[in-house]
This record gives structure tokens, C-alpha cells and sequence, in this order.
């Protein structure tokens, strides 16, 4: 009978151990984990990019001046009103010939409004105050797609008088604008996404650990329903009970709460320019010696003026310069650096040697050079 017991509690132990694992495996896995909307897009749900070419008249004097462009604009403008003018004849400075872009979000309705961006073509100085009057917008198929009009809204200005003698100050950049709403949509959003019951996931960062696991997670809630193509996509399979009652919108909004923890890269993000070093995680570093110094060369370079004594009859007075150079060299700090696998140890090892960010580019990039740094180096 205690024997009995005693295996009963060893049981309840057990199941006690494998329980509480479990929730701490389950608690780190979810740590890290994402939702499926933020690693994939739907291939054929995608956006519009539309581009226009526009007048926008008003503009008190900061119009185009002299651009030849703005005048043949302006008169075939004035043809559609039976205005027939000479380019040559127009020389106000109140308009300004501009380029529009938008983009248009999928699952659009005619009839929708677009915010647009606005800039000026020529020489205009400011667009503030202007109207941009009724401009078509083009797809990349060239098809007319939007009719644009309104009001700029100009975040910056430019005033004063320029030339000699006068003054001028300028905030931001007045040559660029926003028309709020100003785009009217002619089409309906034509897209198609499902295929034969069938959609397909584009991850963001291709990787085909990470697209095995979306297949894995996908199928634990509709079992053989997905499967990974390649690195960069997952195709997944509608239930038919599901797309026959037309429920396929609700089976997208399951399927994109779904949490996956993503596998990144080991990498090295370096900007030289401005000295910025980002490292990633899963960091693999050899054992390595590292001897790190400083070479400073100064340069200074004073002017002297040298002229004949007083009286002379001869010489003439000359700029002689004289160059100075300083040359530093630091003693360099030498260090072994141990094998190390996470990004704080390799902060530390690198903190030690005192070294600035645009030193620390030169070390990572020897270190992966000799093989002892196992990351990717990109350079912005």
C-alpha cells in the first residue's frame, strides 16, 4: 500500500515537472512570437501607385519664371476655354507646373478620396496659397484612374526679397506639397487574391525556416492545408466546406492571428557615414587576438609675410608659409577575444578596447575577414 502511494506521488510529480516546462517553453516561444499579418502580405493584395502633371495657379509672385514648360502648360490649358495665347506672351509668375503622385490602398470603391503629394517641376520658390486645378492621375498602365483638384497645404514657406540688396528666408521646403483628399478614384479595386481556392503568403524577410514554421502553425489549426513553396512564400488551401458558404474572408482573419517566432539571420548593419553599428542576435565569434591603436596626423600651416629692410632699393614684399606636421601614434590595446555567442558578451569584449564606432567598423569587418566573425556584413 505505501508503495503503492509513494508511485502515485512520483506520477503527480512528474506531471507537475512536464506541465510547468511546458508553460515555460510555451512563455519563450511566445516571447518572441508574431503575428502572422506582421511576416506576410497576401500576394495580390497590393497597392496603386498613381502619378499626375498639374498646374497650381494663386501663388503670390513664387510661381515658374522663366521655364518654357510652364508657358506651353498654361496656353494649351486655356485652349480647352477657347483662350487661345501665345506662350511667348505669358509672363505672370502666379502658376507653377508640378508632378502629383499617390497611393491607393487595395479594396478601394469609386468614389474614394486620396491624399496626393505635390512638387514643383521648375523654378517655382513656393507653392503656399496655391490651387492646383483639375489634373488627371495615371496608373502605370497609363490608365486614367483619378481626377485631382484642390487646395496645397504647404509645410514651409519662403519670403523676403532675393538679389542684391535684399534678403530672404526660407523654412523647410515650400516647393512641396499635400492636397488632404484631393484625388477622386474612378474604378473599383480589381484585384484578385484567391485562385482555384488557393492563396498565396509572401513573407517580408524570405527565409525558409521561417516559412516552414507558418506552413507548421497554419496546418496545426487546419490540418494539410499549407504548405512552404520556397523561402519567400506559403501556399495555403481554403477548406472547401468554408469557401462553399463563402466563408474564405473569416478563414484569412483566423489564419492571420496566428502566432509564428520568426528565425533571423546573424547580421552586421554598418553605416560608415554616420558611424551607426547594429548587431542581430545568434551571434558566432572565434577566439581572435586583437591589437587596436590610433594614427593621428595633424597638419597646421601658418602664414608669414616677408619684406626688405627699410631703404632698400631692392626686394619685394612676399607670403611665405610654414607647414607644420604632428604626427600621434597610440600605443594599440591588445586583447584576446574568447569565443563568445551572444551580442552583449561581444559588447563587452569590444567595450574594453575602447574603441569609437568608426573603429569598431574596422575590427568587425577584420574579424570577418580572418573567419573568426561567422555574421553577415551589410554596408549602407
Amino acid at each position: 500500500m505505501k508503495t503503492k502511494f509513494t508511485m502515485t506521488r512520483r506520477i503527480v510529480f512528474l506531471s507537475w515537472i512536464c506541465t510547468q516546462a511546458a508553460l515555460s517553453f510555451g512563455a519563450i516561444v511566445g516571447e518572441n512570437s508574431i503575428r502572422l499579418k506582421d511576416l506576410v502580405r497576401i500576394q495580390g493584395v497590393e497597392r496603386r501607385d498613381l502619378v499626375g502633371y498639374g498646374v497650381v495657379v494663386g501663388l503670390k509672385g513664387t510661381g515658374d519664371k522663366d521655364t518654357e514648360l510652364a508657358k506651353r502648360t498654361v496656353s494649351n490649358m486655356m485652349k480647352n476655354f477657347n483662350v487661345f495665347i501665345d506662350p511667348s506672351d505669358i509672363t505672370s509668375k502666379n502658376s507653377a507646373v508640378v508632378m502629383l503622385t499617390a497611393t491607393v490602398a487595395p479594396f478601394h470603391r469609386k468614389g474614394d478620396r486620396v491624399d496626393l503629394q505635390v512638387a514643383a517641376m521648375g523654378d517655382a520658390s513656393s507653392l503656399q496659397g496655391g490651387i492646383l486645378l483639375m489634373t488627371p492621375m495615371l496608373d502605370a498602365g497609363g490608365t486614367l484612374y483619378a481626377m485631382a483638384q484642390g487646395a496645397l497645404v504647404v509645410g514651409g514657406y519662403s519670403i523676403g526679397v532675393a538679389g542684391p540688396g535684399g534678403e530672404t528666408e526660407t523654412k523647410n521646403f515650400p516647393t512641396v506639397g499635400r492636397l488632404p483628399a484631393g484625388g477622386t478614384l474612378r474604378y473599383d479595386y480589381d484585384g484578385t487574391f484567391i485562385e482555384k481556392g488557393q492563396l498565396d503568403l509572401v513573407l517580408s524577410h524570405a527565409d525558409f525556416t521561417t516559412a516552414q514554421r507558418i506552413a507548421d502553425e497554419i496546418n496545426r489549426t487546419y490540418p494539410a492545408s499549407s504548405v512552404a513553396k520556397d523561402a519567400g512564400s506559403v501556399s495555403v488551401s481554403i477548406p472547401a466546406d468554408m469557401l462553399d458558404v463563402g466563408l474564405a474572408i473569416k478563414f484569412i482573419s483566423t489564419i492571420e492571428t496566428l502566432r509564428v517566432t520568426p528565425d533571423v539571420c546573424a547580421r552586421i548593419v554598418v553605416n560608415e557615414r554616420t558611424g551607426t553599428v547594429v548587431l542581430g542576435g545568434d551571434v558566432s565569434i572565434s577566439t581572435a587576438i586583437i591589437a587596436h591603436g590610433n594614427l593621428t596626423v595633424r597638419i597646421g600651416s601658418t602664414l608669414n609675410v616677408s619684406q626688405p629692410e627699410p631703404f632698400a632699393r631692392q626686394g619685394d614684399t612676399a607670403v611665405t608659409e610654414d607647414v607644420a606636421v604632428q604626427v600621434t601614434d597610440e600605443p594599440a590595446r591588445i586583447m584576446v577575444v574568447p569565443h563568445t555567442t551572444s551580442v552583449q558578451e561581444l559588447a563587452e569584449v569590444l567595450n574594453q578596447l575602447g574603441a569609437s564606432p568608426r573603429d569598431l567598423i574596422s575590427i568587425l569587418d577584420a574579424l570577418h575577414t580572418l573567419g573568426a566573425l561567422q555574421m553577415e556584413i551589410i554596408t549602407l
